[in-house]
């Protein structure tokens, strides 16, 4: 195998919780309108939202009040809370989107990481997010490069922010891994011809989303953010 010399990461889901920036409006917003919804149903409907998020590469304006009426019509919602269910959201979303929390030994992963590679942070996430996440992180700010949603064209899967910090640090795809939660990270990296990593990162419905993460055939697949380090050094052996 080729000698890994770049690391990029994601960073929602990978270093600071998912769940708890994203998915706790969701959830909240959801048992509003529909308290006997089982954590199964959620799931279900999660899934089927990533094979559309999957499908949608250039995300504009009204993209989150499409996305979120859309999962309204999955969750067979009646008329009259679908509208409940979005304002819900969106209110709690916007109070959570800038809350930064971190994943247990994300930080010393950071260390790690940017003491021996070159790295990129490559996420959907806005530039304001990761300045904040800084406050978070002693060891955000050694990052070689931040790749951000501010910064791309088109958004995973779709290779763009890849490709972007593949060039600006001069690395050959096949040295780089690329580190991502989610089934829409996996694709871009196979796209931009990087290794890829897929870590679980939740405990709630580890056996779940580690099934949902294997059909997307990641090459290598940790269940912590803190396994990282363990599987760089076995690479390198």
């Amino acid at each position: 195998m080729t000698r890994i010399k770049g690391i990029f990461l994601d960073f929602d889901g990978v270093l600071s919780s998912l769940i708890a920036r994203i998915g706790w409006p969701f959830y909240h917003a959801l048992k509003k309108v529909q308290p006997s919804i089982t954590k199964r149903e959620i799931l279900t409907v999660l899934e089927r939202v990533i094979q559309l998020y999957l499908r949608s590469e250039k995300k504009g304006l009204f993209y989150v009040p499409k996305i979120i009426f859309k999962i309204s019509v999955l969750l067979n919602l009646k008329k009259r809370h679908i509208l409940p269910f979005t304002v819900n959201f969106l209110i709690l979303f916007k109070k959570n989107h800038n809350r930064i929390f971190p994943e247990e030994h994300a930080d010393k992963v950071l260390a790690f990481i940017t003491k021996n590679y070159q790295t990129a942070i490559v996420t959907h996430a806005e530039k304001a997010v990761i300045k904040r996440a800084q406050q978070e992180f002693s060891h955000l700010k050694d990052i070689d490069l931040i790749v951000a949603r501010n910064d791309l064209k088109y958004t995973k899967p779709n290779p763009f922010g890849l490709n972007l910090a593949i060039k600006t640090l001069n690395l050959q795809p096949r040295e780089t891994l690329y580190v991502g939660d989610l089934p829409h990270d996996i694709e871009a990296g196979k796209r931009a011809g990087t290794l890829t990593c897929a870590v679980v990162n939740f405990n709630a419905a580890k056996k779940e989303k580690k099934q949902l993460l294997k059909q997307f055939q990641p090459d290598f697949l940790i269940d912590h953010i803190s396994q990282l380090p363990q599987l760089l050094k076995k690479m390198q052996l």
